[in-house]
Parts: C-alpha cells; sequence; structure tokens
C-alpha cells in the first residue's frame, strides 16, 4: 500500500467511526451501545496505526532521499 493509500485508509476509518459515535446518541439499548462503542474504539485504533504507518513510511523515504544526496556530493568531491 502506498503512503496516500494508508492516510486515505484512515481517514475512511475516522469517517466510520465519527458515524457510529453519532449513532451512539439515538440508541438506548445498553448491549447495543457497548457493542458500538467496542467498535467505534477499534475504528480509531486502526486509523491512529494506520496514520502512525503513514507518517514512518515518509520519514523512511524522506531519509533514504536525504542519504542518496549525501552520497551523490561525496562523489562529486
Amino acid at each position: 500500500m502506498t503512503i496516500e493509500q494508508l492516510r486515505q485508509q484512515a481517514r475512511d476509518m475516522r469517517k466510520a467511526a465519527k458515524e457510529l459515535q453519532r449513532k451512539m446518541q439515538e440508541v438506548t439499548d445498553p448491549e447495543e451501545r457497548k457493542q458500538m462503542a467496542r467498535r467505534m474504539n477499534e475504528l480509531f485504533a486502526k486509523a491512529s496505526s494506520l496514520r502512525e504507518e503513514a507518517k514512518n513510511r515518509h520519514d523512511w523515504n524522506v531519509s533514504i532521499e536525504r542519504d542518496f544526496r549525501c552520497m551523490e556530493t561525496d562523489l562529486e568531491d
């Protein structure tokens, strides 16, 4: 998966979690609310994990690019 795909999937999961959060306000059954809350928390956690992975991949790509530029500079000298 690309970095942008990871970010998009994280956005989609957060959007779904927010929708569950809104629906929870209308539900009165305690068991149903508990299940919705559990699912909502899972979605938020997965979204956070995907965002972190995207950030790490981006940072890694920047680091590799920086290393190559340093090697180019060394070769030019």
